[in-house]
């Protein structure tokens, strides 16, 4: 029994005349006593008389009277889009970690928030303690200061990153290349420089030059050039750093030009590039006479013909959807009075309509060409995910060390998008949920701990449905 002058004084302040304290098992109880006389021993003698009830912090809890249980120890973690990532992307943190180690980890977290919540570098530490992927890869420093210092050092692993990537190049993949502009503000890197990109931009930028597999359809490369700096000038480094044997640049019409053809074709590097429609290299006549006869041959795409020519490698094709969407705006165009359009015009012009000309060196029939080209809509997509849904317009960097992992975490967290949208396109839902979708309604599924033990929460019907149909195991 615990000596009364030690009771704490929360304890003590409850001993009023007539009561008695006493400490059993760590607990206090609060007793009613008695005094009577005893004449064998001379002095007065105390008798408990009854249990009056118990003493707490947080006051007295009278008999009878049921004390209110202790809060539970409760911690609340995001889990629902993380668990569908992890599972998605496996055989990636595996990859990471066989070539990094517990740096592999740290760069996947990143990329994981970054995809998830688009965090900049300063919230990451935050996403990171709030979600489940915490519990599986734990104990990662990812403070700002954390992050600083870790960019600094992982950029100036380039070797190991183009091994990496190296390993999602297979060695008779169809590669497409293509090129983006990245604006930075940092005046203290080489890369820097004022350029113009498509959207008549002059900030100082610097050029990622992207390398897209047509096979499996994801990027599989990336390489940091400066922003003054043509692509066609970085390619042949870039496919020598890479290791690719089947690089083509896919361009768009803007690249074609005189120069830039002798310099590709000097380089001996494989292209697939339109023509502009009043291009000299263009011969019009099958176009004109109207019949089909006149072309070299037709196959199907997405469920209508395409017609081409081919004149020594530079392939004329005539898509009739095209040409009659195309002439349907034209004239809505001259019904509205526009400036510019005119009936006289649309006849100079008509046989141009639903005509898309390709020039190659690639080697490939008519249909590969014309493929090629629309799969350049695919490396396009790509950088929509990475400047849009990754809302990675914008480098603020200060060094080219931090650059380089900046744009490796960005790759990352890219392979990441794709490993959703092949699973949505898979399982044909990609009409119903875009990448965005699919994170909205999984990242509310979260895991809570009470007294130590992880449950997951409830999960709506439509959200249960959307994962039973992609076949994921959110647990």
């Amino acid at each position: 029994m615990t000596k009364r002058s030690t009771y704490p004084e929360w304890v003590k302040k409850h001993r009023q005349k007539g009561t008695n304290i006493s400490c059993i098992g760590g607990k206090y109880y609060l007793y009613s006593v008695s005094s009577k006389w005893n004449k064998e021993k001379g002095r007065a003698q105390k008798k408990t008389e009854a249990y009056l009830g118990r003493i707490t912090e947080e006051g007295f809890i009278p008999k009878g009277i049921k004390a209110p249980k202790e809060t539970p120890n409760i911690t609340v973690k995001e889990c629902g889009a993380t668990s569908a990532i992890i599972e998605l992307g496996e055989d990636l943190l595996v990859k990471l970690r066989d070539t990094f180690g517990k740096d592999g980890e740290v760069v996947f977290a990143i990329a994981v928030s970054r995809l998830i919540e688009k965090c900049p570098f300063k919230r990451t530490e935050n996403q990171y303690v709030n979600s489940y992927i915490s519990e599986i890869l734990p104990n990662l420093k990812l403070s700002p200061k954390d992050i600083s210092l870790f960019l600094k050092e992982f950029g100036t692993k380039r070797a190991k990153i183009v091994a990496f990537m190296q390993g999602f190049i297979g060695e008779d993949a169809n590669i497409l290349f293509d090129g983006t502009a990245i604006v930075s503000n940092s005046e203290n890197m080489a890369v820097n420089r004022i350029g113009y990109n498509a959207h008549g931009d002059f900030n100082p930028q610097f050029n990622l030059m992207y390398a897209f597999s047509s096979d499996e359809a994801q990027p599989v490369y990336y390489r940091v050039i400066a922003g003054n700096v043509r692509d066609i000038t970085a390619l042949s480094l870039t496919l020598e750093e890479s290791g690719m044997k089947n690089g083509i640049i896919v361009a768009d019409k803007g690249f074609a030009s005189e120069a830039n053809f002798k310099d590709i074709e000097e380089a001996k590097i494989k292209y697939v590039i339109p023509l502009k429609r009043n291009s000299t290299e263009i011969d019009y006549k099958a176009f004109q006479n109207g019949d089909k006869s006149a072309f070299d041959g037709h196959f199907m795409f997405k469920g209508r013909p395409i017609w081409y020519v081919n004149n020594d490698n530079v392939y004329s094709f005539l898509d009739p959807d095209l040409k009659t969407n195309e002439e349907r705006a034209y004239l809505s165009a001259i019904e509205r009075k526009t400036d510019g359009y005119t009936i006289e015009k649309f006849h100079e012009k008509q046989h141009e309509f639903g005509s898309i000309t390709l020039k190659s060196n690639a080697e490939k029939n008519a249909k590969e060409t014309f493929l090629l080209y629309k799969q350049r809509r695919e490396i396009e997509q790509s950088f929509d995910f990475l400047k849009n849904l990754l809302e990675q317009d914008k480098s603020y960097m200060q060094s080219e060390t931090s650059l380089e992992a900046w744009a490796f975490i960005n790759h990352i967290a890219l392979l990441l998008c794709y490993k959703i949208y092949s699973l949505l396109k898979s399982k044909e839902v990609i009409s119903q949920y875009s990448i965005a979708d699919f994170l909205a309604h999984l990242k509310y599924i979260c895991k809570i701990k009470i007294d130590g033990i992880w449950k997951t929460s409830e999960i709506t019907k439509k959200t249960a449905a959307l994962i039973d149909k992609l076949g994921l195991h959110i647990t």
